[in-house]
């Protein structure tokens, strides 16, 4: 069976494996060392050897010259030096046999100081390198339980760069996940929402026939009386007949080849047709626009519902619709080919609840007392089918606007 053991406890015994090696090689090299040199200079026996000659020394002077007072002198000096020496060398192989005596049990506690302070210096070492690999253990859990990461917070003192770089390698795949998690819950209840729509569709449309032919059946021979029911009911099968049109298109994309569409032509078609006395509707566009890649009617579908939305919100405003195009150069500093063209459909309403402004593009979400719900997802889904994006914000001063980005026709 495999035995399994954590990073911190292998590290820690690797590092104390070799530090005990080293320390009880160099301890067992200086004991050895030290043994053979007390054991090779602690004798006293080359020292008896001298005294013994230079007694035989001394005897043979003095039959020569008894009776001279300098020999006399230096065979005095000669006699107490060579005491002294052997009473040092005497005294130092009694201290060198009593030290090596006690060698081993030095060499013992050395050991056992060496072994402490490896273990100290071995726990420190293990603690520091595994505990960068245990956060990133449990970043690793929290990914796996969709949770968010820790916010990056100032460290003191010198980083590892490896650990570093694997984090901010983290971080970068939580986002990656994170996005492509709600892709695939938006992707779902986008999928779920097309087959409900078309299957409403369908049952919306199966009596509306009947339904038109029967209100014109009854407009022709009801009386005066019967006028006012009678319109109300022709407006609500009209209105039954755009819900289950606007049901139909949701989840469709754009089929055929794209064109070449004029942006500032387009929205200038809806500003005159929608325009009123009441509310103005106004187009702010620079000269020499390029065109947008596209196809035509789904984009004017996608429009017409931003712009209405936009009247809906000015009712009863004197400041009206303001629309905005303008080209975005592809490196940002006015150099180069424009790649985008931005759309703005500006209004000065009360503006979006900014709790809500994140939800406003789900299929079924409406703030609206009869709204289906699919009008802002129909748009984002008609935006993104062309290769842009749309987005919502509010306005300083008041209003919401909803700004389009689509890639021109020389954009790759």
């Amino acid at each position: 069976m495999l035995k399994v053991r954590s990073f911190q406890t292998g590290v820690f015994l690797a590092i104390l494996a070799v530090a005990v090696a080293v320390a009880g090689v160099a301890l067992l090299g200086a004991t050895l060392l030290l043994r053979e040199i007390v054991a090779g200079s602690g004798t006293a026996g080359p020292w008896e050897a001298v005294a013994e000659s230079g007694r035989a020394l001394i005897d043979s002077v003095q039959r020569v010259a008894p009776a001279d007072r300098r020999v006399g002198s230096a065979i005095r000096a000669h006699q107490e030096a060579l005491s002294e020496s052997l009473r040092l060398s005497r005294l130092y192989a009694l201290v060198g046999e009593r030290f090596l005596r006690v060698l081993p049990l030095v060499a013992l506690a050395a050991g056992v100081l060496m072994t402490a302070l490896a273990l100290v210096i071995a726990r420190a070492l293990a603690y520091s390198l595994s505990r960068p690999i245990s956060e990133l253990i449990g970043w690793t859990e929290r990914i796996a339980r969709s949770e968010p990461l820790p916010e990056a917070a100032e460290r003191s003192g010198a980083s590892v760069r490896e650990f570093e770089a694997l984090r901010g390698a983290l971080r970068r795949m939580a986002a990656e996940l994170d996005a492509a998690r709600r892709r695939q819950v938006e992707a779902e209840r986008l999928r779920a929402w097309t087959d409900m729509a078309r299957r409403v569709a369908h049952e919306l449309k199966n009596p509306l026939t009947p339904m038109r032919l029967a209100l014109a059946r009854i407009q022709g021979r009801a009386d005066r009386a019967l006028h006012e029911p009678v319109a109300v009911l022709g407006a609500e099968i009209e209105r039954l007949d755009e819900m289950a049109r606007a049901f139909s298109q949701f989840g469709r994309l754009p089929e055929g080849p794209t064109s070449q569409i004029d942006l500032v032509e387009l929205m200038e078609a809806l500003a005159r047709s929608h325009a009123s006395q009441q509310t103005r509707i106004v187009v702010h566009a620079p000269h020499g626009l390029p065109p947008v890649n596209g196809h035509y009617e789904t984009l004017l579908r996608a429009f017409r519902n931003l712009l209405l939305n936009a009247l809906d919100a000015s009712a009863g405003e004197s400041t009206g619709v303001e629309i905005w195009l303008r080209a975005i150069e592809a490196n940002g500093d006015g150099e180069g080919a424009a790649p985008f063209v931005e759309v703005r459909v500006a209004d000065r309403g009360p503006g979006l609840d900014p709790e809500i402004i994140d939800r406003i593009w789900e299929p079924g979400f409406t703030t609206k007392s009869r709204g289906t719900g699919l009008g802002l997802a129909l748009v984002r889904q008609t935006i993104r089918a062309q290769g842009g994006d749309v987005s919502a914000r509010n306005r300083e001063g008041g209003g919401a606007e909803f700004i389009v980005h689509l890639s021109t026709a020389s954009a790759p």
